[in-house]
């Protein structure tokens, strides 16, 4: 007999394809002729809240099987599936025989919790056939006095709750998580698991407990709790592979994931919802590689529900009522689902069509208000085309076309103006507006970034912006967690941040008034360790002690013993991508020359201000981290 309660064309014709060719009672025991039989007998079964393994182990199931009127059609129609005419009664006969036979001879034993793993370990290592035989009759008549599925999986889930038994007995899993899976890919069966859960909340049940991403609801049955926790705690491949084939079965249903509200007089809204809950369902499914759970035939079971909703006719509907940017969503959202090849061409073309009209930009920007707001949704406009499926080609060109559009208005608005041109340096706040933009994601990657990239980097290593936004923080706490943001926030724009506090530098000078000058600027600098030197020999050997002890050097050039210009020679057979700064009062072209000779970083003339000191030395140290 067909199944009779499958529930569309697309899963009977998915299960015909597995159907077992049987010509030896053994041959019934196979996990595919186990689903064959669980197909051919699915009124009895469902009826009976039993499973195909049940069957095949238990007499009074198979005698009651053969009082049914149906049994014989039964019989028949598989008979006809297999192109075996008259050959299935025999051998369901000797299935018969045999099965009283094993009870009579090797009657199965009580299962507990506490003894299954010991009882089943046993039979598997020593039986063969006939060990996997009595362990499937033993788990059967546990499960006996079950009234419905869900009893059944409980009493099993309990079996497999027994501490260890992953670890040390993995092989006695598999014939629970066989029956379990049984259970499962009967409709009444995960009906009964499902405690008759709605339609929208059984597929979310199903999707969770095979994707594993996130945490059942609190309101979710006892079984797939169980089942949440079991799966969690070792890989069931084969009951994800019963869950998929629950998911198929109810996604080829006639019911919706929404309802259409009183005033949706034409149902749009609601089809906006249920393509939605459709494409979360779609990415909640496939796994690191973008394959789905459950191959082509999940895709498949997608597609077909899809296409309902989206074709030629219906992609402009969809998209009804929402503005712009509202559109684009909805239709980057329908490009990612599995759609057939005319729909996913009808999406790609009505895309096309947006970014290819001569307003685009000007109805794109009227989608918000506020500057900012503005900013953040062009890079968000930017980040759906390149993760969309548009070719590599295409999305690069309408990524760069989003760019530059934000690139102009960053010009025509101004928006870096008070960063860049002032004679002052600007004020912290006004460069953490930009630095708050930049961490909320808001420049899109290009042409715009780039510039917003280079202001910020130049500001955020200014010295009234560092005493103002970090060294004035009230307490070390809060500086650590404000450089942590800063940091976190340029990353966004592709800007490293020097945090002075963690520098070390050594300061190298032959007389100790300028030396010391130079450690207090550097220490009201913040900068986190200052050590000296009385001359470049000195120096040398800290350095040589271990050559990545500084990341700054501030050496004067004439002093005895060794002077600056050979102290910077030995450093560089050390290190090459040590900062040093010259400090000398020998500001001739020719010094600079060998000076440069030997790539110094930079140097600065004496005598010098506290400012242009700093100056200097946040340049150097931002040379270094622009280089990294």
């Amino acid at each position: 007999m067909a199944s009779e309660n499958a529930a569309t064309e697309g899963v009977e014709s998915e299960a015909a394809l597995e159907t077992a060719d049987c010509r030896d009672p053994a041959d019934f025991y196979t996990a595919v002729a186990r689903d064959s039989v669980g197909r051919f007998c699915r009124r009895f079964l469902d009826e009976n809240a039993l499973t195909a393994t049940e069957l095949l182990h238990n007499n009074r199931h198979q005698n009651a099987l053969s009082n049914t009127a149906t049994f014989v059609a039964i019989l028949t129609q598989a008979e006809r599936t297999m192109e075996r005419k008259g050959t299935l009664t025999p051998l369901v006969n000797e299935i018969a025989r045999l099965t009283r036979e094993r009870a009579k001879e090797n009657p199965p034993p009580d299962l507990t919790p506490e003894t299954y793993a010991g009882v089943a370990a046993g039979l598997l290592a020593g039986g063969g056939f006939l060990g996997r035989f009595l362990l499937d009759a033993a788990l059967s008549q546990h499960i006996v006095t079950g009234r419905s599925f869900a009893d059944k999986a409980k009493a099993l889930l309990a079996l497999a709750s027994a501490p260890d038994i992953a670890e040390q007995h993995p092989e006695t899993l598999v014939p629970i998580e066989r029956l379990l899976g049984e259970i499962l890919r009967s409709d009444a069966g995960t009906a009964s698991c499902a405690q008759d859960a709605p339609f929208a909340d059984l597929i979310g049940l199903i999707v969770t407990l095979v994707a594993g991403d996130r945490a059942l609801p609190d309101t979710a049955p006892p079984v797939f709790r169980e089942l949440d926790a079991l799966m969690r705690r070792t890989p069931m491949p084969a009951l994800r592979d019963s869950l998929m084939v629950a998911f198929r079965r109810e996604m080829g249903k006639p019911a919706c994931f929404t309802i259409a509200s009183a005033g949706d007089m034409f149902g749009i809204e609601a089809v906006q919802r249920e393509i939605m809950a459709l494409s979360e369902l779609s990415g909640r499914l496939r796994d690191a590689e973008g394959a789905y759970h459950g191959g082509a035939k999940t895709e498949a079971a997608l597609q077909r529900r899809t296409a309902i909703l989206v074709n030629e006719d219906t992609v402009p509907e969809i998209t009804k009522g929402r503005n712009f940017v509202q559109k684009l969503r909805i239709l980057f959202v329908l490009q990612k689902m599995p759609l057939s090849p005319t729909a996913a061409r009808a999406v790609n073309d009505y895309l096309r069509s947006f970014f290819d009209s001569r307003d685009f930009a000007g109805r794109l920007l009227d989608c918000w208000k506020e500057r900012a707001d503005k900013l953040k949704g062009l890079a968000e406009v930017q980040k759906m085309v390149l993760a969309s499926a548009f070719s590599e080609e295409d999305r690069d060109c309408i990524a760069g076309q989003v760019d530059d559009i934000q690139n102009a208005f960053l010009r025509t608005q101004r928006v870096l103006a008070p960063l860049v041109q002032t004679k002052e340096d600007p004020s912290p706040e006004a460069v953490l507006e930009i630095v708050r933009l930049a961490g909320d994601g808001a420049f899109c990657t290009g042409k715009s970034r780039m510039a917003v990239a280079r202001v910020l980097y130049r500001q955020t290593h200014r010295p009234r912006f560092v005493r103002g936004f970090l060294l004035n923080a009230p307490t070390p706490r809060e500086r650590l967690a404000r450089v942590g943001w800063l940091r976190q926030s340029l990353a966004m724009v592709g800007v490293p941040f020097i945090d002075l506090g963690s520098q070390r530098v050594l300061a190298v000078d032959d007389e100790e008034g300028p030396r010391k000058l130079v450690a207090s600027v550097l220490r009201d600098l913040g900068i986190g360790r200052v050590d000296m030197a009385a001359d470049g020999q000195e120096a040398l050997e800290r350095l040589a002690a271990n050559k990545a002890e500084y990341d700054l050097i501030i050496c004067d050039w004439m002093m005895p013993r060794l002077n600056g210009l050979d102290l910077l020679k030995h450093v560089r057979e050390m290190r090459t991508d040590l900062p040093f700064l010259m400090v000398t009062a020998l500001a001739t072209l020719e010094a600079v020359k060998r000076a440069l000779a030997h790539q110094v970083s930079g140097y600065i003339a004496k005598p010098f201000t506290p400012d242009q000191l700093e100056e200097k030395v946040f340049l150097v140290l931002a040379q270094k981290g622009m280089t990294e």
